[in-house]
């Protein structure tokens, strides 16, 4: 039998890596914080967001869609899971948007030019820049592009089915010019916030009153009066436009030349609305005559607490006018909330002002009250708990237990003497405590802060540097050398152990090994003590085994100078030091003595570093030699029987899920390199990366494994798709800012 070839991806490509969900995201009951906590904290904040998007989920998978997903309801709802994605730490969300986006095959309604249709594309808009597939925008950009060469002369009168084809009534401000402007930021083409602004003031010189500083639903409504002989302004209709205004100018840059006409008529709404709040806290259906729907309404009540939220958040509304406002107006909406979650008083799909009730619950005012919630957040950690760190994934990966590293004199700056001595790292949404390690990098003087973070696709995390005692830490990464068992070095994590071979090894000639071990683990404890020890880990003991076999090859990941189809073999290292060591990072050197690479004597220091929640080791190698470069090779050995692979040359990533071993089970080995890698290979022993390496300068690549039996990862697919997504983490860190 041939060894199964999968060459670069044709397993799976970027989209099934992004797009399937991660194992164990799903919906969590989030309990409401205890009532002595401040309801206005972000954590009080955020446990209401979870609880009521929960039920929303849970609701639409025991009932179904009651529209169509790409239905502007559902739109609507879409933003606010969209706002919650980027301040929780459960990716069940963004990951339930992406399977909106796949169900739809990434397009919007059927109904081409009705802005209630392409609501979605403010989604897909949304989403592109951290999963950078192009198929999540193609079909809605070719839809924009429609729109921008339309002439768009017709009137707007309510006639003729004009709403088909232009924003002849104001709902459709949200719906619409948002969705252009999220593209033209999602891709750099001004055009579609250009149409956006255009028709934008075509709508608003049709339907906004001067008089009163608000917008008639359509045409219709014009000569219209409620019971109290007032105009018929609709809160929901009006909510629609502030939140469309709000998410339009977050989407145009401040030196946008009509950024100020839209600034003027967010502060001439903003006011008006203010003004019109009820007594208890909520706008009702009708703005003008609150009387003749006495029932609270929370679908423009959300609306309006986001947009006035944002203004203040955006600098545009002063915090003295407008914060008793929105305090007020959150409390209420938090008062419509259920123990289960549901959001009451949601008026039903409408185009006038109508009665709500507490059973009265709607998509689209679940996404109003998010998107509240998300801009209160914003407020609560930059105004009360000012963050002194804040980590972002720039990417739809989900970061789950990343190390992040921070140089120490950035970390301290700002830190007084007291909190330099003895601090903490607090997350301020959850309250909790994140691990930390400082690094030494062998000195004496810490060079390094690490943070254990977990961030969710599109999200982020807030922190805060305190002065305090940190809790102890769980060793999660640990290495030492061996000398009781031939001078090995042995390392591990709370995923897999490694080993190298030392001088003594060299005198049991049957022994012999050159490259890079692996031990198999199924326990997140440090067991390299306990095996050495037992001196029976070949054996599975309960927590696992070393079976794999290396021998006189480059074994799971080592590096060697190459040439003429011949890997040039050093003896085993000659030295160690360990640099630091745990508990969420392990880091050693290992020194080997000269010798010849072909001609060419070349002396060789491997830095190794491993950690916390990592499958991937950092190998650092620094070659030492006479000239310019040196042709290496990277290389896994490869077993008889036929196994899977992967040689990604674009990404850089070669992995290799061996056959089955016995009982054992089966390992999968990988590397993963910085950059491309032209001319990865198999030959009749190794899976081959080659590059080249210059004297004195770091060679950098990552290389690890993991065991089906270990309970992460349990197949080639799987493997696969975990080391291209290690290669994105590589190529698109965690972006650290430091206040």
């Amino acid at each position: 039998m041939k060894m199964k070839n999968i060459i670069a991806g044709s397993l799976l490509g970027l989209s099934a890596l992004h797009f399937g969900p991660d194992a164990g995201a799903v919906p969590q009951q989030t309990a409401i914080v205890a009532p002595s906590l401040n309801a206005l904290s972000a954590q009080f904040i955020r446990a209401y967001m979870e609880r009521v998007a929960n039920w929303q989920w849970q609701s639409i998978e025991r009932k179904g869609w009651a529209n169509p997903q790409t239905n502007w309801t559902n739109g609507a709802m879409y933003a606010g899971m969209m706002a919650l994605s980027q301040v929780t730490d459960n990716p069940f969300f963004i990951q339930r948007l992406i399977q909106v986006g796949k169900d739809n095959n990434w397009n919007t309604g059927p109904d081409r030019f009705f802005a209630d249709e392409y609501c979605i594309g403010q989604l897909y808009a949304q989403l592109y820049p951290y999963y950078k597939d192009p198929v999540m925008i193609d079909k809605f950009r070719k839809l924009a592009d429609s729109i921008v060469a339309a002439p768009h002369t017709e009137p707007l009168d309510w006639k003729n089915g004009i709403h088909h084809r232009e924003w002849a009534w104001c709902d459709a401000l949200f719906m619409g010019p948002p969705a252009l402007g999220y593209l033209s930021a999602a891709t750099g083409d001004p055009r579609y916030l250009e149409t956006a602004d255009k028709l934008w003031w075509k709508t608003t010189d049709f339907l906004f009153d001067k008089n009163d500083s608000l917008y008639y639903r359509d045409a219709r409504y014009f000569d219209q009066k409620e019971k109290n002989g007032a105009k018929v302004f609709w809160s929901r209709g009006n909510g629609w436009v502030m939140g469309g205004l709000a998410r339009l100018l977050d989407n145009m840059p401040a030196n946008y030349a009509n950024r100020a006409r839209f600034v003027d008529l967010f502060k001439k709404m903003a006011y008006r609305i203010a003004a019109l709040q009820t007594a208890d806290g909520t706008w009702h259906a009708s703005l003008l005559d609150p009387d003749s729907y006495p029932s609270k309404e929370t679908s423009g009540t959300g609306f309006y607490v986001y947009a006035l939220m944002w203004g203040v958040n955006n600098g545009i509304l002063p915090e003295k006018d407008f914060l008793p406002v929105i305090h007020k107006g959150w409390q209420a909406l938090t008062d419509c909330v259920q123990p289960d979650g549901k959001l009451g008083f949601v008026q039903v799909v409408a185009a006038a002002p109508g009665k709500a009730t507490a059973e009265d619950s709607e998509v689209y005012g679940v996404g109003a009250f998010l998107l509240a919630g998300a801009e209160l957040i914003k407020y609560n950690l930059q105004q009360n708990s000012p963050g002194d760190i804040t980590i972002t994934n720039p990417t739809g990966l989900n970061r789950e237990g990343e190390i992040v590293e921070i140089p120490y004199d950035q970390f301290t700056a700002k830190l007084n003497k007291d909190t330099r001595k003895s601090f903490k790292v607090m997350d301020l949404l959850s309250d909790q405590e994140v691990p930390y390690q400082l690094i030494y990098d062998g000195g004496k003087t810490p060079k390094a802060v690490l943070l254990q973070v977990s961030v969710t696709p599109a999200g982020s995390r807030q922190l805060a540097v305190k002065a305090g005692t940190p809790a102890a830490v769980t060793p999660k990464a640990y290495g030492r050398f061996v000398p009781e068992r031939k001078d090995d070095y042995a390392w591990e994590n709370d995923r897999m152990a490694y080993r190298m071979y030392g001088p003594a090894l060299e005198k049991t000639p049957k022994e012999m090994a050159y490259g890079i071990d692996v031990w198999a683990k199924r326990t997140t404890d440090m067991v390299i003590d306990t095996w050495y020890k037992l001196d029976n880990y070949h054996h599975d003991n309960g927590q696992g085994l070393d079976y794999y076999s290396v021998g006189l090859t480059l074994g799971a990941g080592d590096i060697a100078p190459y040439g003429k189809d011949t890997i040039y073999f050093p003896k085993n290292y000659r030295q160690w030091k360990r640099l630091d060591n745990g508990p969420l990072r392990t880091v050693f050197a290992l020194t080997y003595d000269t010798w010849q690479a072909g001609n060419i004597p070349v002396s060789v220091t491997k830095t190794i570093s491993l950690d916390a929640g990592s499958q991937l080791n950092k190998m650092q190698v620094q070659y030492t030699f006479k000239g310019d470069q040196l042709p290496v090779v990277t290389g896994i050995v490869k077993r008889k029987d036929p196994g899977a692979v992967l040689l990604d040359e674009k990404n850089g990533v070669m992995g290799y899920w061996e056959p089955q071993h016995g009982e054992d089970g089966t390992l999968g080995i990988g590397c993963v390199f910085p950059a491309s890698v032209p001319g990865m290979k198999t030959d009749n022993v190794h899976l081959l990366s080659p590059g080249i390496a210059h004297s004195q300068q770091p060679y950098v690549y990552y290389f690890g494994a993991a065991w089906n039996k270990g309970g992460r990862i349990t197949n080639a697919e799987e493997w696969f798709k975990y080391l291209e997504a290690f290669s994105q983490r590589v190529r698109e860190p965690l972006k650290v800012t430091i206040q």
